[in-house]
């Protein structure tokens, strides 16, 4: 085994580790020995490149072994951070497919386009994920989970600005066992699990396979509204199509699982100088698109859309947008009601008799009416018909707006309500012992995946927006670490290598814009080149000195790719001409004097490119106070990469990005009192500089062509201080407590006044405060054996789900509770759990889409799973 994962002795300062059997629900504990009596076990973490005690390591660090998840009934990546305070991560919602919402300490990413860097860096086996798609990990055969707070700039194989998590599996190591569950629940949930280690050759070749096999019902509901609400069919005043095949109304379900994966490695202990680990894992998942339900639906109000002046350009700052004061109440902006004669604004509808024209109590509007917020149904087809009208700002004519284009001429369009993965990875460590105290180790990967997701967010059977979009993913990495471990110092020096290409392709559908297009493939190649190195200075037998630095490079190029659904390019906008001698080219290019989707015209081909280089450093300094307690400082730097805007709506919306910068300091005290508590705390304050994050204003474009916009940008600079806790108490071999507390204040210090982002706004999916608690007891039976009853809750503060903070998505706070209860044979070989999660049904938004200050005018949540119970039965052989 290497070094990096190697249980070790130490003496009786640090106490002796051994790996111990644990009981169902132990504290927050990984490598450790039971010290008897209730003791607090030590943890092996392995952050600096090292095996130590996480007790000695000057990092905020939350490690989390196999047997707490399960104690916990957390089964995937996004569920292991309900303890770990100043930490959030949430699956993404359907509009952003099979991706993890990763945040620590207010710094993350919400976006799953390739073109922005993830904040939070993701490792299984030191192996870098560089997407935050394709994260949602099932946690098979896991020994440990590491979650490292602050800028890791020097200490994980990637820049990590905001922290890192790292996932260490089950390696093949001699001993030979194997395990399987199988887990029956709500929903029809159906779980097989299994892992077994197997010695080949004695002393010499080891191996170890893992799978999981799950399928799961959906739980939110896709019903048909016609049905649901016995309309009329089409053709009659107030009349929808149903489009139910069978008996009821139901049409299918969102969040429903099929989900396979599996994992193979190879242990090779060619000599007592060189090992070498080969593993491979594989993930088919056919699963439903992510569950979501209409919150809001209000196309009238808060529009952000540049509404035409009739009259010609606005008297506002922008010539091509109305302004107070501009002729015509339709020019108004928020939406005001439209006073042109023959004009009526009401952005989606369905045409009852396809006159063209909204007729309030014929036609259906698209309005509150299918509003299901509160609920597990929603009444989304995933299918646009072309009779909900493209995009109907001024219905009829005008003197200057004429008939609506015609985009119907795409339609029919139908797609699956799915949200597929199919990835596959391999790697290869070798790891040299080259003397006593000099070590080099390799490490080699390849991951490829495809993602497949559809979106109709609008949850209502118009089509407001409906996509289906395609990622395909390539990745290669080169690690390359030499080890000095010396009497007084332990020294790492490496050399790191990544180069990545992502294929984004997809079918855009945006009536309420006029657009129905085919993006891409849009390539994404990109680099990264680093190199670095790390010492740990044992200045005396109670104080250390860290210093790291690090140096690297990055390079990305973006190629977009625009045709119609019938495979020809986009054509370019009209000229309009607003006074004699006064033309220019029409910024309105949902209008019949525009081609279709002549508003993405000239993007087929471009081209944008990045590139930029930065040096981080971290110097940290820790002096043990007792035999228990150990104090530390540290000073330390991160960096992000910086990007290109990948969703331009014009060519003059092309543009990069600048990379963000953090400076980092913290305190941090950890202690075990008494040999029964563990306490750790850390307090930290960070200046975070060109802070990226998604805007709807492109106030580097031309004043016609800011808006629409779904870029990320540099919004400006925040001043972050927060304070976290971590506690365990054992009082008893029975009886455990865990208990997390964070506290985070993000300010901003300077925004550019031209995004939409203002001074007291937050980062997105940020809670000012987090904390958990969990208990149990272990009963001891008579004939042998034990039962042990677990309680967990957690309280998540409130957030906003967008940069632009507003009540439109804001998600209040939220607490939520899970039960298990786990009896135990004689033996510890057989073991039986009732779980339930969320036992006190607590409807909450895990993610928001906020499109209320767009055109389509509506907000569509991801509610949480419902109270579900479920039983587990494992045998251990």
């Amino acid at each position: 085994m290497s070094q990096d994962t190697s249980i070790v002795r130490r003496d009786h300062r640090a106490a002796i580790l051994l790996l111990a059997p644990l009981l169902a629900g132990l504290p927050a504990a990984v490598l450790a020995q039971d010290n008897g009596g209730g003791g607090i076990e030590e943890i092996i973490v392995t952050a600096e490149f090292r095996s130590a005690n996480v007790q000695d390591t000057p990092i905020a660090i939350t490690a989390v072994n196999a047997e707490m998840l399960d104690a916990r009934s957390q089964t995937n990546l996004a569920q292991i951070t309900a303890q770990t305070p100043n930490v959030s991560l949430r699956p993404a919602g359907s509009s952003f497919g099979s991706a993890l919402v990763a945040f620590i300490r207010g710094i993350g990413q919400t976006d799953f386009n390739p073109s922005v860097e993830p904040g939070v860096g993701i490792y299984v086996d030191d192996i870098y994920y560089s997407t935050i798609t394709g994260n949602l990990l099932d946690l098979m055969d896991l020994d440990r989970v590491e979650v490292l707070r602050g800028p890791q700039g020097t200490l994980a194989g990637r820049n990590a600005i905001g922290g890192a998590i790292k996932l260490f599996t089950r390696q093949p190591d001699g001993r030979d066992d194997a395990n399987v569950q199988l887990t029956k629940g709500e929903f029809n949930r159906t779980e097989i699990k299994g892992a077994a280690g197997i010695t080949l050759i004695p002393d010499k070749l080891y191996a170890r396979i893992a799978g999981v096999a799950k399928s799961m019902d959906g739980y939110v509901t896709r019903l048909d509204y016609a049905c649901d609400h016995h309309l009329p069919p089409p053709g009659n005043a107030g009349g929808l199509p149903t489009y139910t095949q069978a008996f009821g109304c139901e049409l299918g379900t969102e969040g429903g699982q099929s989900y396979a994966a599996g994992r193979f490695a190879l242990r090779w202990e060619a000599s007592d100088k060189f090992t070498l680990d080969f593993a491979t894992s594989i993930v088919n998942d056919n699963s439903e698109s992510q569950p979501g339900v209409l919150v809001a639906a209000s196309p009238h109000q808060g529009s952000s859309f540049p509404w035409r002046s009739p009259n010609g350009p606005g008297s506002g700052a922008n010539p091509f947008v109305c302004a107070p004061g501009d002729p015509w109440a339709s020019c108004a902006p928020n939406n005001a009601a439209a006073a042109v004669p023959g004009s009526t604004q009401v952005p989606i509808y369905y045409d009852n008799n396809r006159n063209g024209t909204f007729e309030a109590g014929v036609d259906v509007p698209f309005d509150s009416r299918f509003v299901t917020g509160g609920t597990y149904h929603n009444y989304a087809t995933y299918i646009n018909d072309g009779a909900s009208t493209p995009s109907p700002i001024f219905q009829g004519s005008s003197p200057a707006a004429g008939p609506l284009q015609n985009t119907d001429v795409f339609k029919p369009y139908v797609i699956d309500p799915v949200n597929t993965l199919h990835s596959w990875d391999a790697s290869v460590n070798l790891n040299w012992q080259l003397t006593d105290s000099l070590k080099l180790l390799s490490v080699s990967s390849y991951r490829t995946y495809k993602n497949s997701f559809a979106e109709d967010t609008d949850g209502s059977p118009l089509a407001a927006q409906q996509l289906l979009q395609n990622l395909d993913h390539d990745q290669w990495t080169q690690e390359l670490r030499l080890s000095v471990s010396k009497k007084k110092v332990d020294l790492t020096f490496g050399l790191f290598y990544l180069d990545q290409e992502t294929n984004e392709d997809a079918r855009v559908d945006l009536p309420y814009v006029g657009f129905d297009f085919i993006h891409g493939p849009d390539k994404v190649p990109a680099t990264n080149k680093a190199v670095y190195g790390h010492a740990a200075l044992h200045l005396s037998d109670r104080t250390d000195l860290s210093i790291g630095v690090r140096y690297s490079e990055d390079e990305k190029s973006y190629t977009f790719h625009r045709h119609n659904p019938d495979g020809t390019l986009p054509q370019p906008c009209a000229l309009t001409t607003f006074a004699p001698g006064v033309t220019f080219p029409n910024p309105w290019f949902w209008e019949a004097t525009n081609p279709a989707n002549c508003g993405v015209f000239g993007l087929d081909g471009l081209g944008v490119s990045y590139s930029s280089n930065n040096t981080d450093y971290r110097i940290a300094l820790s002096h043990d106070l007792g035999e228990a307690t150990m104090f530390y400082a540290q000073f330390s730097t991160g960096y992000k990469s910086g990007g290109n805007n990948a969703r331009p709506f014009f060519p003059s919306q092309s543009h990069a990005f600048n990379p963000e910068t953090l400076d980092s300091f913290e305190v941090g005290l950890k202690t075990t009192l008494g040999g029964k508590v563990r306490l750790n705390t850390a307090i930290f304050t960070n200046t975070y500089n060109d802070i990226q994050l998604p805007t709807t204003v492109c106030f580097w474009a031309p004043p016609s062509q800011q808006t629409p916009c779904a870029s990320q940008d540099n919004i400006g600079d925040a001043d972050v201080w927060g304070i976290e806790f971590e506690s365990e108490w054992h009082p008893s071999d029975q009886f455990e407590m865990d208990a997390s507390y964070g506290h985070l204040n993000f300010d901003y210090s300077r925004v550019n006044p031209a995004s939409s982002v203002t001074i007291g706004m937050i980062s997105p999916y940020t809670p000012e405060n987090k904390l958990s608690v969990g208990v149990q007891y272990s009963f001891n039976l008579s004939g042998g054996g034990s039962v042990t009853p677990r309680i967990d809750a957690a309280y998540t503060d409130s957030v906003y789900s967008d940069a632009n903070n507003a009540p439109t998505n804001f998600i209040d706070a939220y607490t939520v509770a899970n039960l298990r209860v786990t009896w135990r044979s004689p033996k510890n070989d057989w073991r039986i759990a009732l779980e339930g999660t969320n036992i006190t049904d607590e409807y909450y938004y895990v993610t928001s889409f906020d499109l209320s200050r767009n055109a389509p005018g509506y907000i569509h949540g991801q509610p949480p799973r419902p109270r579900e119970w479920a039983m587990t039965v494992r045998r251990d052989f």
